[in-house]
């Protein structure tokens, strides 16, 4: 059931939430009828307030409105002036709609508290006499209905905030922050509107849609992804159904956008709701294609990103063959796409290199991409690969290590006081290693030691 102090204080101004607010009192007070009333003037005052500011703002065909009130509100409470303002409330709900403020279901909706306000009123529009006495529930949902289509929504139209978004997409300006493009283009957006803009992020992301010349299609495309992933964040079974929906259109684009629209939403659940076995198959040739390379040629910038979205696990699940592919290739080339796109998935695998890295400078490089993957190891994880950095000549006796082996004590201080024991344990491994007792000789670790006195 619907808060209603809280809609009550989400009201977009302050003279609609002091309507609203009045129409609540009135209904905790049990006094029904005239919170019916109340529920009804906020409604016309918002309209009113919305509609003049669109002709404010600039909106030339919302100006005869805003003349007709002006006039109105010349004549004073005479005659010509009431008879004046009765004829703009009489239009103020097709008006709303004609605007976008509102759509036809809300109006509907709307209309049926303008007709009990009616019956609230006139006591004599009963046929057989006596006063309508609504119930609680009535009033009450009345306020509702008024706040969720019309009093917590800003004056933006439906096809003004459409418009909007496009432009802010577009502009030099633009900010990924997720919290600004949900309170600017959703949160305080009509349902239809919502729908509307979603839809378009959509179709723009999966589809690199030209935008007229305004940016580049595929920067466009990135953009939109990111918003649309923020607007998921709020309703994610929308975002999914927008998604869907461009299946068949997704389905006949050229391979590299399809294969670009599978790097842009590689861990977004909803991309996945799009893919059918087909798609399934169609990537999976894509992406394996793209990354496949003749042996010992691969380079730091081939194929990269492609193998890299074998870490997603909705990858490994629809798309297997990536990862036996991705498995196959030389570790040092594993190696590459790790130390570009960090992830647990690589951490797993770092322990392996360390076991087999032949050479000192080997050593330290995969050192290095150990301590780049601290955020994502696990006590398990960092004690497999301290234990296979130690028993591998190459690795312990490399000039840097000592440094990295500090590093990533400074690096993993998100696993607690337990890691302590995992690296004690790498230091008595390399000190019987040297033959030697406490810190004498080389490959001893001081500094490592020293660190962990420090900071245990």
């Amino acid at each position: 059931m619907a808060d209603v102090d809280t809609l009550v204080n989400q009201a977009w101004s302050p003279e609609t939430r002091r309507l609203a607010g009045e129409a609540l009192r009135c209904y905790n007070a049990g006094a029904f009828r005239a919170s019916i009333a109340a529920t009804w003037t906020a409604v016309t005052a918002d309209i009113i307030m919305k509609l003049i500011g669109l002709a404010d703002d600039g909106d030339s065909t919302a100006i005869p409105f805003r003349t007709a009130v002006t006039n109105a509100r010349a004549h004073g409470l005479n005659r010509e002036g009431v008879k004046a303002m009765q004829t703009i409330e009489a239009d103020l709900l097709a008006n709303a709609e004609k605007f976008e403020l509102i759509d036809a279901i809300d109006a509907h909706e709307l209309s049926r508290i303008q007709e009990d306000r009616n019956l609230c009123v006139h006591p004599s529009l009963r046929l057989h006499g006596g006063t309508y006495e609504p119930h609680a529930e009535v009033a009450r949902g009345h306020l509702v209905v008024a706040l969720t289509a019309l009093l917590t929504h800003p004056p933006t139209q439906g096809g003004r905030a459409l418009e909007e978004f496009r432009s802010y997409i577009c502009d030099s300006s633009f900010s990924p922050t997720p919290a600004h493009l949900q309170a600017a283009f959703f949160d305080r957006v009509r349902s239809a509107a919502q729908r509307r803009i979603i839809q378009l992020a959509a179709k723009s992301a999966l589809l690199e849609l030209e935008p007229g010349g305004l940016l580049p299609a595929i920067q466009h495309a990135d953009r939109m992804a990111v918003a649309l992933e923020a607007f998921a964040a709020r309703n994610r079974a929308l975002v999914r159904e927008a998604m869907v929906g461009q299946r068949d259109r997704f389905r006949t684009i050229d391979g590299p956008a399809q294969t670009r629209a599978l790097i842009r939403f590689v861990d977004a659940d909803y991309f996945w709701d799009l893919v059918d076995e087909g798609l399934a198959d169609r990537l999976q040739d894509l992406v394996v294609h793209a990354s496949a390379s003749s042996p010992g040629q691969m380079t730091v910038v081939q194929a990269i990103t492609p193998l890299a979205l074998v870490r997603s696990p909705f990858v490994r699940k629809r798309l297997p063959k990536l990862e036996a592919h991705f498995l196959a290739q030389r570790w040092w080339d594993q190696m590459k796409v790790a130390a570009a796109h960090p992830d647990r998935y690589f951490a797993e695998l770092i322990p392996g290199y360390l076991a087999q890295a032949s050479a000192w400078r080997v050593g330290e490089e995969v050192g290095q991409l150990l301590v780049k993957h601290a955020p994502f190891l696990t006590l398990d994880i960092l004690s497999a690969a301290l234990t296979a950095w130690v028993e591998n000549y190459q690795c312990r006796t490399a000039n840097l290590m000592e440094t990295i082996a500090v590093d990533l004590w400074s690096q993993t201080a998100h696993l607690g006081p337990a890691r302590t024991k995992a690296f004690q344990n790498f230091l008595a491994r390399a000190r019987e290693h040297e033959g030697v007792i406490g810190t004498s000789g080389y490959y001893t670790y001081q500094a490592l030691e020293l660190a962990i006195e420090a900071n245990p």
